[in-house]
């Protein structure tokens, strides 16, 4: 099987890997050295005052704690401090949400500023959800995927397949990206299979139900009910209303122009996915779109859910799937600075903050999917790189090696195996952009959710186990874990920051 190498985490700074931040907090200790130095002839007490502070300042621009700078640390704790100052750190839905109108959400947070916005598929029936943030100024669609079992696959196959997939990254990353595409996001979710397949099957389909082999698989299949899973997999993409001002503006310039616009383009997409050899269960509709998110913020809902979905529709049926305004949480809030508590579930969020560091294969997060029996989401949010963009980024990264290898010699000081590491990737990158590859940044959160606390903290431990022997490192994003949930339970395509000036 095709073998794949993910780029290692660029730890260059400004200046021989330091941060400007950085800098500054060591000249500053510097400069509190020597004013000590002064004043201990003066008075002996404001000389050692200066140099704890001294001290303290050259150890914080230093120090890391797991795996941040203390510089990193600051903006989260302080806005973490600031949320809970003003009472931000818990949220209230349902009866106290502030928004009645149906076609608002009453979600947390930044996604706050979501809102329904109506689409008709062109066969004229058929709904598609449509979330349009107005302050953000993007529309995001979710398109539910159907998995394929790539180990079992001949090994032509695997390698078709994943050529095909790489098409599929190439289309999004170049003509959908120049179409208005900013984001796109890979949600895969394990819930529980409140249903038991296998055991639907087995009594609507059994015919001697007096046998032995009968009783022997009915108890089978009744002990595997509690941990039953099914995969859910969905292509959410966000696009930039306001690089389509100008066909939305001769579209009409109203939502019915906004929603024509996006549907153009999301049925390209959806063509280009089955293409690629992905079943596809079409675009979710709002209701669909509302459950997804509903189950999320309250797995108990998740059973009354999947048996509206399984009901035939008739007369005094609630359809399949929850209405719109209701997909957010009725009561939410941070707990510590690791949890996130939501309704019926407690949640963590894990950033995947180092990819393998050696050669993997296709299907290297496979244990992460087969070997736990938690409920998890597991989401990998991308955004491309324009190529003039990633061109000057990579060049810059090029130069700015040289200049530090050029630095060192002088210096006298070694390079080491992992800067060596770094360069021949950014030589990699860089031959890879030539031969027509996007570029795309990218992050990793796997969000774990149970039922209390204590199983939270015992299937965290698990998963982290597991991604640890998949040559992962896993880190929780503490302090942000309300966001994080946002970004890595929801289909929403969200977690990453904005790109600025040139940095790619």
């Amino acid at each position: 099987m095709t073998k794949f190498e993910f780029p290692p985490r660029s730890s260059r700074g400004a200046v021989l890997g330091f941060t400007w931040s950085q800098i500054f907090m060591v000249v500053a200790g510097l400069i509190c050295a020597v004013a000590g130095l002064n004043l201990l002839m003066i008075n002996k007490a404001a000389g050692a005052g200066m140099f704890a502070l001294a001290f303290l300042l050259i150890t914080l621009g230093l120090l890391r704690i797991k795996g941040r700078r203390i510089t990193e640390w600051a903006p989260v704790v302080i806005a973490a401090l600031v949320q809970r100052g003003a009472r931000q750190h818990e949220y209230r839905g349902g009866p106290y949400g502030a928004n009645a109108a149906g076609e608002h959400l009453d979600l947390p947070g930044p996604a706050a500023g979501y809102r329904w916005l109506p689409a008709v598929a062109a066969d004229g029936t058929t709904e598609i959800g449509l979330l349009h943030h107005r302050r953000e100024k993007t529309v995001t669609a979710a398109l539910l995927c159907y998995g394929t079992n790539l180990i079992l696959a001949d090994r032509d196959v695997q390698t078709q397949r994943l050529t095909d997939w790489a098409q599929v990254l190439n289309i999004l990353g170049s003509e959908y990206a120049d179409a208005g595409l900013v984001r796109w996001s890979v949600t895969a979710r394990a819930v529980p299979d409140s249903g038991n397949r296998a055991q639907r099957f087995l009594i609507h389909r059994a015919v001697d139900t007096g046998s032995a082999a009968y009783q022997s698989l009915a108890e089978l299949t009744a002990a595997a009910a509690p941990t039953a899973q099914r995969h859910e997999i969905f292509l959410s993409v966000v696009f930039d209303a306001a690089k389509l001002s100008g066909e939305i503006a001769d579209a009409g310039g109203t939502d019915t122009g906004i929603a024509k616009v996006i549907l153009d383009r999301l049925s390209g997409i959806e063509a280009a996915v089955s293409e690629a050899g992905v079943a596809t269960g079409g675009w979710l509709s709002p209701r669909a779109y509302a459950g997804v998110i509903r189950s999320q913020f309250d797995p108990d809902d998740q059973e009354v859910v999947d048996l509206r979905g399984s009901t035939p529709p008739g007369a005094g049926r609630t359809p399949a799937g929850v209405t719109p305004r209701l997909a957010g949480p009725v009561a939410a809030r941070t707990l510590g600075w690791n949890t996130y508590q939501h309704d019926s579930g407690f949640s963590r969020t894990l950033w995947v903050a180092q990819m393998p560091r050696q050669q993997v294969p296709a299907t290297w997060l496979t244990p992460l999917y087969m070997r736990t029996t938690c409920r998890r989401t597991v989401t990998l949010v991308a955004q491309p790189v324009p190529a003039q963009l990633a061109a000057l980024a990579t060049r810059r990264d090029k130069v700015a090696r040289a200049g530090d290898a050029i630095t060192k010699r002088k210096m006298r000081l070694v390079q080491t195996a992992a800067e060596q590491e770094e360069a021949r990737a950014i030589e990699q990158i860089d031959v890879e952009q030539a031969h027509g590859h996007v570029r795309y940044r990218y992050a990793l959160l796997v969000t774990v959710t149970a039922a209390s606390e204590i199983d939270l903290d015992r299937d965290v431990r698990a998963v982290k186990r597991i991604l640890s022997r998949s040559g992962c490192e896993a880190v929780s994003l503490a302090g942000e874990q309300d966001q994080a949930f946002l970004a890595g339970a929801l289909p929403l395509a969200r977690g990453l920051k904005p790109m600025r000036g040139w940095a790619a």
